[in-house]
């Protein structure tokens, strides 16, 4: 599956979907194709109409050689440029797709959008990660089957504990306040994995109540929004 330059809205820019034309005329070469501009038009599900400009630009900006009727073929600028899209491409549809378990085609999306994203030290810190990661699926490590089984567990997404119910039980995720905000919530106990009790807000709106560790709390709601939780089911 390749990326389609004509894809819906998204993060994709212009920029991007000249890069994919790039791409494409990389993969043939890879493959020992011909990367005409009837094959690309077929690949990229565009027309050739759409096709011919988007390669005129890619040797305006020194990337490829195309002569009128010809095949386009890289610059050694336009191959170094079209290898590092393709090896980010390659990472993150395994990581979305082999690791993460997201339906092929939408992992193949999900990529096609992110990878022109990337700058050379996202990159290579992707890389590290999903080397260590596809060498535990490899090597069937328990860190890497427990991860497997947890991500097809139910996933309670979390959210700012202002958008929490009054009543309801919560657990600590993560607290997004920095310096000492911070500081000053993981001392009174927002420390992810605490459990928590949503008391509701005061009848003007703000501060919010909350019950933590025993005792209770008040909170500007400006406060109470950098504490992330998910939703703690009760047993029994």
């Amino acid at each position: 599956m390749f990326c389609n330059p004509n894809r819906g809205e998204g993060l994709v820019i212009p920029t991007a979907r000249i890069e994919d034309y790039l791409e494409a005329v990389f993969d043939e070469e890879v493959r020992g194709g011909s990367p005409t501009v009837t094959r690309l038009a077929e690949r990229l599900s565009v027309t050739k109409g759409t096709v011919v400009p988007a390669l005129k630009k890619l040797v305006e900006e020194g990337l490829l050689d195309h002569e009128r009727y010809g095949t386009p073929s890289l610059t050694e600028a336009g191959r170094q440029k079209a290898l590092t899209i393709y090896r980010r491409h390659q990472i993150l549809s395994f990581l979305f797709g082999e690791v993460l378990g997201i339906r092929r085609d939408h992992a193949v999306n999900l990529a096609c959008e992110m990878e022109h994203l990337l700058d050379e030290n996202s990159e290579a810190r992707l890389f590290l990660l999903t080397d260590y990661l596809g060498k535990g699926l490899r090597e069937g490590a328990p860190w890497m089957e427990e991860l497997q089984a947890r991500l097809n567990d139910p996933v309670r997404l979390p959210r700012p504990l202002t958008m929490g119910e009054s009543g309801s039980r919560y657990r600590v995720v993560r607290v997004t306040a920095e310096g000492v905000l911070r500081k000053r919530l993981l001392e009174q106990g927002f420390v992810p994995g605490t459990l928590l009790v949503h008391r509701g807000f005061s009848p003007l709106g703000d501060p919010l109540d909350v019950e933590i560790r025993g005792g209770r709390l008040a909170l500007r709601r400006s406060e109470a929004a950098t504490v992330w939780v998910e939703s703690e089911e009760v047993e029994g």
